[in-house]
């Protein structure tokens, strides 16, 4: 009778212990907790027609980055215009125009009590200079990037990233934590590594971050694309992947630089759970 009671006992104890954790697991609750909008720069640009077919004359562009915070860390999404240029009033030209900075990458960190040391990872849409201009600030973090982007050399023919930088490439689509809620797009064409970013917050809801997927909503609007992207016929199947991704997982597209959806966003220190 005794040795029944305690074998009894015992199947109990292994119940509890075998069949608790596969019930957890299957909860899959999510690490992500909240992202911050910050400011990246803003571009002045000679002709908007050169990034918004369709259009002619002088436009605007802004340039955001994404702050998330997850359980297992920081992710950066974009570093925007280097903090440089923030020295410079009369800001800094380039082939298209003029970019600006109104307020420091480091100082909006600083802000949130953060230091750059404090990033574990650095997703990069690409590595065009308005979307890598602070990558130096995080020599720790470990860059996210589609091999075919990190393989692509610079116009000198020289790599885009110091070779001492932690580096993780990958081949398509990607869950950054595992568990679903921070996901790398696939979308080439706008360079031949070209990503977006899909972020599912627990309150808000799903957004697709475009990168330069897509640089204006009109250019989403008429589906069109820069015909000097490096792969124009790519860029236009990348608008049909971020239609379909938009679709399964009902989100909501936001594109970086389109300066319409600046005053729509809540910026650092507000944020979005």
């Amino acid at each position: 009778m005794k040795r029944t009671s305690m074998l009894c006992a015992l199947a109990a104890t292994l119940a509890i212990v075998i069949g608790g954790p596969p019930a957890v697991a299957q909860t899959g609750k999510p690490g992500i907790e909240r992202m911050y909008v910050l400011y990246c720069g803003d571009i002045a640009l000679t002709d908007m027609g050169r990034f918004s077919p369709g259009l002619s004359g002088p436009g605007d562009l802004s340039s955001t980055c994404y702050l998330i915070k997850h359980a297992q860390g920081w992710l950066l999404w974009d570093t925007g215009v280097g903090d440089v240029v923030a020295d410079k009033p009369e800001g800094q030209k380039s082939p298209a125009g003029v970019w600006f900075n109104k307020k420091k990458l480091a100082t909006q960190l600083a802000e949130l009590g953060l230091k750059p040391s404090d990033i574990r990872y650095l997703a990069l849409s690409h590595s065009h200079n308005d979307h890598i201009g602070n990558v130096d600030l995080f020599p720790q973090a470990t860059l996210l990037l589609q091999k075919a982007e990190f393989d692509w050399p610079s116009p000198l023919g020289v790599p885009r990233f110091k070779k001492e930088q932690p580096v993780k490439t990958v081949e398509g689509d990607h869950d950054v934590f595992g568990d679903g809620s921070v996901m790398l797009i696939s979308t080439p064409g706008h360079s031949p590594g070209h990503q977006c970013l899909l972020v599912k917050l627990p309150k808000t809801g799903a957004m697709l971050l475009s990168g330069d997927a897509v640089h204006t909503k009109a250019n989403w609007d008429n589906r069109r694309a820069p015909i000097q992207n490096f792969n124009h016929p790519q860029s236009l199947t990348a608008l049909d992947r971020m239609a379909t991704v938009l679709k399964q997982h009902n989100a909501v597209l936001w594109i970086a630089h389109e300066k319409s959806e600046v005053p729509q966003r809540k910026y650092a220190p507000e944020y979005y759970e």
